[in-house]
């Protein structure tokens, strides 16, 4: 009997742990801004992006300027493009989205030759 109380307690220890895992149902944070000047950048911890690991992402964008955007574009290995932000629209918009391994960047469509940085997901 002592056995399987301890093979159960061991069981609900290892799915408590699962669950609290990275990648277990909770998206990564990351920072995008747009503006107010002629910048654009997507930040971890303070950090800009030039690397990811592929997985589920919550993006909380703050548009500071009505005359840009917030695009998000799987640029290679696949097909994915989102405006996040519109050109009119100033304030802050939460987006969540599954990063698959490729090349991916983030631009203002207006300005894109000016405003946009590359990341990579692996």
């Amino acid at each position: 009997m002592v056995r399987y109380i301890v093979v159960a307690g061991c069981a609900a220890v290892a799915l408590a742990l699962a669950a609290s895992a990275p990648g277990a149902g909770t998206a990564v944070k990351l920072n995008g801004t747009v503006g107010p000047g002629f910048t654009i950048k997507l930040t971890k911890s303070g950090k800009k992006v030039k690397s990811l690991k592929a997985g589920t992402y919550k993006i909380l964008v703050s548009d500071k300027s009505d005359f840009h955007n917030f695009v998000l574009e799987k640029a290679r290995g696949g097909k994915f493009e989102k405006a996040i932000t519109s050109v009119p629209f100033v304030g802050k918009k939460t987006f969540t989205v599954k990063l698959t391994p490729g090349k991916w960047e983030i631009y203002c469509a207006p300005h894109e030759e000016q405003m946009q940085a590359e990341f990579v997901i692996r």
